[in-house]
C-alpha cells in the first residue's frame, strides 16, 4: 500500500463519523464483486465486526494492485458493469477501503479466487509508524495466510478489530441503518444482506408505516410496492417518473400523520429526503437543499433516485465520503430544481388534504355540521382551513380536540359579526330590516358567552366548596378577590384604573397617622378597584379576627373619607362602596336585631357584610340563579354543549 499521511487521516480515519457509513462501503464492494449474500457478524465476545461475502474474491494480484491501491478506479479500466449480474457498480473513487479505519484499528482481510488465497493483517499504528520512518509512503501488510479460513471457498471476509467505538452501541439500529442506505437488498436484485443471521429488508427502513398521505414517481409496478408497504397512507398519487434533460428522476415523497412519528426512538431524524444513486445512499437530506420552513416541511421523508448523478463517462460529482454531493454540478442543480417545484406542489395539495381531513372531522358533530352550513364566501373557506390547522395539531385526546372545535366556532362567530360590522357602511335604509337580524344575532352571541363564563364560574366555586377549609379559603380569597370581584358581586365587571389605584393608594398613605397601632397594621388586607360606574373598598379581616359594626364603620369610613375627598379633588362625583369580608360574626349581631341595625348602619357609608361561608353561596345562587332562567337554547348553544359533552365538560 502506498499513500502519504494526509491521505489516511483525511479519507481514511476521519473520512466517516458512523458504523453504518463504514459498513455500508463494504457491502457496496460486495455488491461491486457480485455477491449474492452478505453476512455481518457483530461478536461482542471478541469485540469484533466480521462482514463475509460470497462475490468473485480477489487474486494476489488484484490485493496489491487494486485494494491496495488507494485511489484505484475499476471504470476507467473497463469494469464499470459487472460480469455476473451485469451491475452498474458503486464504488469510483478508490478510497472507500480506507474508511474501515475510522471505527477499527486492525483490519484482516481474507479472500480467494480461482482457487488463489489471500490473507493479510492492517494495522492502524503500524501502517502510520512504517510511513513516518521510511518517508516513502509505502506500508506492507503483515501476512496471515496460514491463518486462512477452512470455510472461505468463494469471495471475501473482512474482520475489524480493536473497535473505537463500543460494539453494543453499533449494534443498536445497526438493520435498521443499513436497509436506509440501500434500496438494492432482496431475491429480486440478487443480493441479499443478513446481520445476525437475519435478512435485511426494505421492512427494515421502518418508516413506511408513518407516511400518511404519498406521492410516487416510478413505473406502475415499482409505485405500487412502495404504495404496498406504506399500509396507513389514507392518500397515495401515482406519477410516472421525472424525465429531466439530464436523466430520470424516480422515487416517493410522503407526509407523516405528526411530526413526532419523523424521530426514532434512538434519536435519528427521519424527516429527511434522502437521494439514491445506483441503490445507495448518496446524499444524506435533499430537504436541506431548499430550506423549507413551513410547519409542513416537519412532516416530509422520503427517498429520491437519480442514477444520472453517477454517470461513467461524466466527472464523480460525489464528496469523498459518498455521502453528499458537490452542490453547484449543473446536473445537482437541475435535481433540487425539480424537487423544489414538487414539494411546493405537495405542500399545497397537502394543506387541501389536512383541511379536507381537519373538516371531515369537525363535521362529524351534526351540530357543527347545521352550523357549518350557515357559513358563506371567505368566512366558510377560513373556517375549512382552520379546520386543518386543528387537524395539524398533535391533540390525541379526543375531548382536548372537542374543546379546539368549540373554540374555533366561536371564534369564527366573533369574527362574522366583525365582517359584518365592516359592511355596516354599505348598508341603504332599505337594509334595516338586516340590521335588526344582525342585531339579534350578536346578542345570542353575547349570551352565549356569559352563558358559557357562568358555567366555569359555578364549576370554580363548587371546586373552592368542595376541597377548601376556612383558613385556606381565607388565603385563597385575599389573593383572589382583588381580580375577581365576581365573587362578590356577579354584576361587577372587570373595567379597572390602575394609573388611579396608584394615586388613590397615596391618598390612603395620607390618613395613616389617624389610624390605631391595630387600624394600621390591619392595612394589608386593604383592596381598591375602580369598576363600571362605582368604587369599591374590600376590607378583607382574618377569618378568626372578632369586630363589631362600630369598629368596622369607624375603620372602613376612614378609608371612604379619604378615597372621596381625592375624587372630589379630581373634579370626579362617582360613588364608592365598601365590602367587609368577616370570618365571623360582627359581636353586636348577636342582641336582638343586631343584625338588622348592623346593616342599618352601615348601608348610611354605602357599606355591606359578607361572610367568608356566605360569599362563594351567594355567588353560586346568583350564577345558579342566572342559568336557571335563562331559558333561551340558540343552535350555537347546542353546538356548544355538544362539544362539552365530547370534551367531558358535563
Amino acid at each position: 500500500m502506498t499513500l502519504s499521511l494526509n491521505v489516511l487521516n483525511h479519507l481514511g480515519i476521519n473520512l466517516y463519523s458512523n458504523v453504518p457509513a463504514v459498513i455500508s462501503e463494504v457491502v457496496a464492494n460486495a455488491y461491486d464483486a457480485d455477491a449474492e449474500k452478505v453476512e455481518i457478524t457483530l461478536d461482542s465476545h471478541s469485540k469484533s465486526i466480521t462482514i463475509r461475502d460470497d462475490g468473485c474474491g480477489m487474486t494476489t494480484e488484484d490485493v496489491n494492485s487494486r485494494f491496495l491501491h488507494v485511489g484505484y478506479r475499476r471504470r476507467e479500466s473497463d469494469q464499470a458493469i459487472t460480469p455476473r449480474f451485469g451491475r452498474k457498480v458503486m464504488g469510483r473513487k478508490g478510497i472507500g477501503k480506507l474508511s474501515l479505519f475510522s471505527i477499527a484499528r486492525v483490519v484482516e482481510v481474507y479472500t480467494i479466487k480461482d482457487g488463489q488465497r489471500s490473507a493479510f493483517r492492517m494495522q492502524l499504528d503500524e501502517i502510520q509508524r512504517q510511513i513516518s520512518n521510511t518517508n516513502s509512503g509505502q506500508y506492507h501488510p503483515e501476512s496471515l495466510i496460514d491463518q486462512f479460513p477452512g470455510d472461505l471457498h468463494r469471495g471475501t471476509k473482512i474482520v475489524l478489530t480493536d473497535l473505537k467505538k463500543e460494539l453494543q452501541n453499533v449494534a443498536s439500529g445497526l438493520t435498521k441503518r443499513i436497509a436506509r442506505r440501500f434500496s438494492i437488498l432482496g431475491s429480486e436484485y440478487n443480493f441479499r444482506v443478513l446481520i445476525g443471521g437475519r435478512e435485511v429488508t426494505a421492512v427494515d427502513r421502518d418508516y413506511f408505516h408513518k407516511a400518511q398521505f404519498l406521492w410516487v414517481y416510478d413505473e406502475f409496478s415499482e409505485a405500487e410496492k412502495i404504495g404496498e408497504q406504506c399500509k396507513r397512507a389514507e392518500n397515495k398519487k401515482f406519477s410516472e417518473p421525472a424525465t429531466l434533460p439530464e436523466g430520470e428522476v424516480r422515487g416517493w415523497i410522503a407526509t407523516s400523520f405528526s411530526p413526532k412519528d419523523l424521530k426514532d426512538d434512538d434519536g435519528e431524524q427521519i424527516n429527511r429526503v434522502t437521494l439514491m444513486v445506483r441503490g445507495k445512499l448518496a446524499h444524506e437530506n435533499l430537504l436541506e437543499e431548499i430550506k423549507e420552513s413551513s410547519i409542513f416541511g416537519s412532516y416530509l421523508f422520503g427517498e429520491i433516485h437519480a442514477d444520472f448523478l453517477d454517470s461513467d463517462d461524466a466527472e464523480d460529482i460525489a464528496t469523498s465520503s459518498r455521502q453528499r454531493i458537490v452542490e453547484d454540478d449543473p446536473r445537482y442543480q437541475s435535481l433540487i430544481q425539480w424537487f423544489t417545484t414538487q414539494v411546493r406542489a405537495i405542500g399545497s395539495a397537502w394543506t387541501d388534504l389536512r383541511n379536507q381531513k381537519g373538516t371531515s372531522a369537525a363535521l362529524e358533530n351534526l351540530h357543527i355540521k347545521a352550523w357549518f352550513n350557515t357559513l358563506r364566501g371567505d368566512t366558510k373557506k377560513k373556517a375549512v382551513r382552520l379546520f386543518g390547522k386543528i387537524n395539524q395539531l398533535t391533540v390525541d385526546n379526543p375531548q382536548q380536540r372537542a374543546q379546539l372545535f368549540a373554540h374555533s366556532v366561536l371564534a369564527f362567530e366573533v369574527m362574522r359579526y366583525r365582517e359584518n360590522l365592516d359592511a355596516l357602511d354599505q348598508l341603504e335604509t332599505s337594509d334595516l330590516q338586516s340590521i335588526s337580524i344582525l342585531f339579534g344575532n350578536i346578542e345570542d352571541l353575547e349570551a352565549v358567552l356569559y352563558h358559557r363564563i357562568v358555567t366555569q364560574r359555578l364549576k370554580v366555586i363548587e371546586k373552592l366548596q368542595q376541597h377548601v377549609d376556612n383558613d385556606s379559603l381565607e388565603k385563597v380569597l385575599q389573593e383572589h378577590l382583588f381580580s375577581n370581584l365576581w365573587l362578590l358581586d356577579p354584576s361587577w365587571e372587570r373595567a379597572t384604573d390602575h394609573t388611579m389605584e396608584e394615586r388613590v393608594g397615596r391618598a390612603f398613605s395620607e390618613i395613616s397617622a389617624d389610624l390605631t397601632p391595630e387600624e394600621r397594621a390591619s392595612r394589608i388586607d386593604i383592596r381598591y378597584k375602580r369598576m363600571a360606574g362605582a368604587h369599591v373598598i374590600v376590607e378583607l379581616k382574618r377569618h378568626s379576627a372578632s369586630t363589631s359594626t362600630l369598629r368596622l364603620y369607624e375603620q372602613v369610613d376612614k378609608y371612604r373619607e379619604a378615597l372621596s375627598a381625592f375624587l372630589r379633588n379630581s373634579g370626579k362625583d362617582e360613588r364608592v362602596e365598601c365590602v367587609c369580608v368577616l370570618g365571623k360574626d360582627p359581636s353586636d349581631w348577636s342582641k336582638v336585631g343586631g343584625r338588622e341595625k348592623s346593616a342599618e348602619t352601615l348601608k348610611a357609608i354605602n357599606t355591606r357584610i359578607v361572610k367568608y361561608d356566605e360569599l362563594l353561596t351567594n355567588a353560586y345562587d346568583s350564577y345558579r340563579e342566572y342559568l336557571d332562567q335563562e331559558e333561551k337554547t340558540s343552535d350555537l348553544r347546542k353546538i356548544l354543549e355538544s362539544l362539552a359533552e365530547d370534551a367531558g365538560e358535563n
